[in-house]
């Protein structure tokens, strides 16, 4: 039995063929010619899978056929067309590359005349919600002011802290300061925080970041499946900050 010849997923895609299609290929070449029948079986896929590869290997040029009076006889070309292929992909590359350098400034005008929308970010368990609090982080960090603030609330603060146990050690090590407004009984100061308690009777069913021209609020769905979302919008974050301040003078 013949050796099966490989080619790893990196170059099959620089070649823009997949593993079966190379297996049709490689079949051909040492049968020689054959009709679709012969080289399925031979190939080790069922008749329709091996249509579709040759129809695509036909298109690459890297088969031909001829019809013979009861069947149709596929050949493979010379391998050296590989390289051409090859060749033909990386020509196609660098002229994509050129088109789309054109385009970018009229993307960016696009972009820019969007500014004004918010953009949402949904993100999914703890996984997700570790990533709002990385972004938590890195968009304080760059800040003047390098504080943000939250609604703490005591029915999330544990799933919360779960999703990044080191977050507080972080924020601390970074030098990033918060403002916490409690919602619920617990809490407390840790270092380069500040805390005050709307209300110790009950918490609530989101929490919320205020930072950097973002909102971020975390929930829980009724499987206690925790969950986020980042509203990146200037005006927002300024209203509720704007809101939060107010509120925080007005605290004990």
């Amino acid at each position: 039995m013949s050796k099966r010849i490989t080619l790893d997923s990196k170059t099959l895609e620089a070649l823009g063929i997949t593993g079966k299609e190379l297996d049709v290929y490689v079949t051909l070449l040492r049968l020689g010619s054959a009709p679709l029948r012969k080289i399925a079986g031979e190939a080790g896929l069922n008749r329709g899978t091996a249509y579709d590869a040759l129809k695509r290997l036909l298109d690459l040029g890297l088969v031909s056929f001829v019809d013979a009076k009861t069947h149709r006889y596929f050949t493979g070309e010379d391998p050296h067309k590989l390289r051409g292929l090859a060749t033909r992909r990386e020509v196609a590359a660098q002229e994509a590359r050129v088109a789309l350098d054109e385009l970018l400034p009229e993307l960016a005008m696009v972009l820019g005349s969007s500014e004004h929308r918010p953009a949402v970010r949904y993100y999914e368990g703890e996984s997700g919600v570790r990533d709002i609090l990385e972004d938590v982080l890195a968009v304080t960090e760059r800040a003047e002011s390098k504080t943000y603030r939250i609604y703490s609330s005591a029915t999330l603060r544990d799933p919360v802290a779960s999703a990044w146990p080191a977050f507080t050690k972080t924020r601390i090590r970074r030098g990033i300061r918060v403002r916490a407004i409690s919602l619920g009984e617990g809490g407390g100061t840790v270092g380069l925080d500040e805390r005050k308690w709307l209300t110790k009777k009950s918490g609530a069913p989101t929490y919320i970041f205020i930072y950097g021209g973002k909102t971020a609020y975390v929930a829980a769905d009724e499987r206690k499946k925790i969950f986020g979302v980042i509203i990146e919008d200037a005006a927002i974050a300024s209203t509720q900050t704007f809101i939060f301040d107010a509120l925080w003078e007005r605290l004990d």
